[in-house]
């Protein structure tokens, strides 16, 4: 019976496997070297978790079911909810801030396309406790460090930076009313994905006017703080742009200033974003967003915590990985193996399994298993590009030496059996 994996989903090949694991370790070296600690949660949760504050796109993508118990239950779409929940059901023995990260498996229920799928991985990494710029600042940071650790530089990627406390000032003082603001977000965060013509189209049914359509647009292209200092903002507007300015500065401070830029488009749909949002793009915009995130200042209470600021974003491994392979930035993966251990007979085949166990102590070694004949061993051991090969043989092991050839060079010496373990 042939059956085929469900759509939306991969099979990790070998291969495959090493590239993500490649990916991993690149994402858990920088979440470390800044000082975050990982954790996880459990694949399933009460559907309420992300219904209460998630707006409507992810709890209709969801994989959901009812369990034996009756209970709504759902496979998470995302971590961050869980997060929440985490911190608030221990937040008197948390000490902050608390800065954590995670590499969950996720489940959508959507329309698989290019680096979109129904199941993938994603990293997650957020600061919380913590109400200053600063940790806006460290936790964009670590996105970008990830993206040159991967080897990509200025000319591959750029983060896209607003903020949506300054952005609902700005709506607001084109006098735009407060029940359609929800609906201008929704159309300002498609601004890349329709034409011109159609996203002032979409405006209009949004109930604006032309000029409110003409200063919307021009402000949307604005890509300096200085731009927006003339606008006529109230308090939460300017003290928005005040932190907006701050987050830039300390941004700068990391050395980062090149690889950001003011984006007052970028709106993300999730409804618990409170201030910064941000997103990192390729500099082509070929693809979709490689990383997103933003400030969730009350989140946490959500879930019966007390007020506990945070800051995190999510980056997907799909296209993350197209992203790498068409900039070519992925290694050439296959086995790595240190020795190859090869007996000529079948007698000698406990010997060679002896002094590959005590070489594993240190390095990655392989011995025949399939009763190969010496040359179709040889053939395997070039094969799975194997550095040495350790032949022994009946006259080797009658003088108590083996053969050791540098795969490499083709060089052949013989050794003592005894000084094998200390190679």
């Amino acid at each position: 019976m042939k059956i085929q994996p469900l759509k939306g989903t991969r099979d990790f090949y070998p291969k495959d496997m090493a590239k993500l694991n490649y990916i991993f370790k690149i994402w858990r070296k920088v979440a470390e070297r800044y000082g975050y600690q990982e954790f996880d949660g459990p694949m399933l949760e009460p559907i309420d978790l992300w219904t209460a504050k998630s707006g409507s796109e992810i709890p209709e993508q969801m994989y959901r079911f009812t369990d034996k118990g009756n209970r709504e239950v759902a496979i998470r779409p995302e971590l961050t909810p869980t997060l929440a929940r985490m911190v608030a059901q221990s937040q008197k023995e948390l000490s902050k801030p608390i800065k954590w990260y995670s590499i969950p498996r996720c489940w959508r229920y959507e329309s698989p396309q290019s680096g979109r799928l129904r199941e993938f991985f994603q990293f997650n990494l957020d600061a919380l406790g913590v109400e200053s710029m600063k940790a806006d600042a460290e936790v964009i940071a670590t996105a970008i460090d990830i993206m040159l650790e991967l080897g990509c530089t200025d000319n591959d990627f750029y983060v896209r930076i607003s903020n949506r406390k300054l952005m609902l000032s700005i709506l607001l003082s084109l006098g735009i009313k407060e029940e359609g603001i929800s609906n201008v977000c929704r159309v300002i965060d498609k601004i890349d994905k329709v034409s011109e013509d159609d996203f002032k189209s979409m405006l209009k049914e949004a109930s604006l006017t032309d000029k409110q359509i003409k200063a919307l647009t021009k402000i949307l292209e604005a890509d300096n703080l200085k731009d927006l200092e003339k606008l006529k903002l109230d308090e939460e507007g300017k003290g928005a742009l005040k932190q907006t300015a701050e987050l830039f500065k300390f941004l700068e401070a990391y050395g980062f200033k090149k690889y950001y830029r003011l984006d007052l488009s970028i709106m993300r749909g999730l409804d618990y974003y409170t201030s910064t949002v941000f997103e990192v793009f390729d500099k082509t915009k070929e693809f979709r967003a490689i990383a997103g995130g933003g400030r969730y200042d009350d989140l946490v209470n959500v879930f019966g915590g007390e007020r506990c600021p945070g800051i995190g974003y999510g980056m997907g491994d799909v296209v993350l990985g197209l992203f790498l392979n068409k900039l070519n930035k992925l290694p050439d993966f296959g086995k790595e193996v240190d020795f190859y251990i090869a007996a000529v007979k079948e007698e000698q085949a406990d010997t060679a399994m002896n002094l590959a166990q005590k070489l594993r102590k240190k390095y990655t070694v392989e011995t025949d298993i399939m009763e190969r004949k010496l040359m179709k061993q040889f053939e395997y051991a070039d094969k799975i590009k194997a550095k040495k090969v350790i032949v022994i043989g009946e006259k080797e092991l009658k003088e108590k030496k083996v053969v050791l050839k540098d795969m490499v060079s083709g060089k052949e010496t013989q050794i003592p059996l005894d000084d094998v373990d200390q190679l």
